[in-house]
């Protein structure tokens, strides 16, 4: 996963290592962040984590949520290891709600990045509005703000996701953005692929082909997108199975995007098997993880939202308990 350029370096400064190597070198290294709290439906994730050159520091963004109250705001950590994270931002429903200028009546999927050309913050959200999800844009010359609001970028504007557009997975690869995300007719839910030269304004190319193939009718990823020597290289977790109203994901995936073809070509599949006590060994992750390079300990730091398998009633919307987990692998 070797960088092309500067604009690259912006958000992939890893070295040249496999997929194949990451899911066979990874240690579990820690429990990062609890839910808020032990009751079923009580979940901390749905985020990422970069390390920020300007501050030095890595910032991980989530979404708690609870039985009561979904996703109810979205929260800044930041850390100068990598390893233990204190909090330093909220922005609940409401607040956001008035900088969107609309109801929001939960928050999910967050990407933040650090945009190459204006040097700002983006921080992408997946909003629900009216009950349909939606994707928005926030950005500011600091991780903790003052937020603007840059509009809806992802909408419900084609047959295939007028029902959701969201929980994008964003990545610059060659000075362009990439997005795949969640998109919903209200039947299927697929990955589809968007590309922007701004991070704003985008061109969507359609629902992905799966090795030339139509996608499952339930099939969604979340990880990163990075450069390699074949293109862009997707590298994460793909949810195929929804159960009680819960994607889950039982399998870490490597795809390359070929974007002219609209199509994911299989690099790496593989069943991903829990090295620690705060996962279900059947349904380990709830969908998302994100993987970043920490240069100064010579590791990459993969965090991933785990079904926790002692106080989960089940797995399932208002039955699981979720929090975010460290994984490490050594590069040395």
């Amino acid at each position: 996963m070797k960088t092309h350029s500067d604009r690259d370096s912006i958000v992939w400064q890893g070295p040249d290592i496999s997929p194949q190597g990451i899911y066979d070198e990874r240690a579990f290294h820690k429990a990062v962040l609890d839910p808020p709290t032990f009751e079923p439906g009580s979940w901390r994730g749905a985020g990422n984590c970069i390390k920020d050159e300007k501050s030095g520091l890595f910032w991980l963004v989530t979404r708690p949520r609870t039985r009561e109250s979904r996703g109810y705001c979205f929260e800044s950590y930041s850390s100068k290891s990598g390893d233990n994270f204190s909090l330093r931002q909220t922005m609940t429903r409401e607040e956001l709600s008035q900088l969107v200028g609309d109801e929001v009546l939960s928050i999910e999927g967050q990407q933040l990045l650090r945009d190459p050309l204006s040097d700002r913050y983006y921080l992408y959200l997946a909003v629900d509005i009216g009950l349909k999800w939606q994707t928005a844009l926030l950005s500011s010359d600091d991780p903790l703000g003052p937020w603007r609001f840059e509009g809806l970028v992802l909408r419900r504007d084609r047959d295939y996701d007028s029902f959701e557009a969201r929980d994008a997975t964003v990545g610059i690869v060659g000075g362009r953005y990439l997005a795949i995300y969640k998109a919903s007719d209200g039947n299927r839910v697929n990955a589809a692929l968007a590309v922007s030269s701004d991070g704003k304004t985008w061109d969507k190319r359609g629902l992905l082909k799966l090795g030339g193939q139509y996608q499952p009718e339930y099939h969604f990823l979340c990880g990163n997108i990075v450069p390699s020597e074949q293109g862009p290289l997707f590298i994460g977790f793909e949810s195929a199975d929804v159960l009680n109203k819960a994607a889950t994901s039982k399998r870490f995936v490597s795809y390359l995007v070929d974007e002219k073809a609209a199509d994911l070509l299989p690099v790496f599949l593989k069943t991903w098997k829990p090295l620690s006590p705060f996962e279900r060994t059947d349904f380990p992750i709830h969908s998302y993880g994100d993987l970043v390079h920490d240069p100064d300990r010579n590791r990459l730091l993969f965090f991933v939202e785990a079904i926790d398998p002692k106080h989960s009633a089940e797995v399932g919307l208002n039955l699981e308990v979720d929090r975010v987990l460290l994984y490490t692998v050594d590069l040395s």
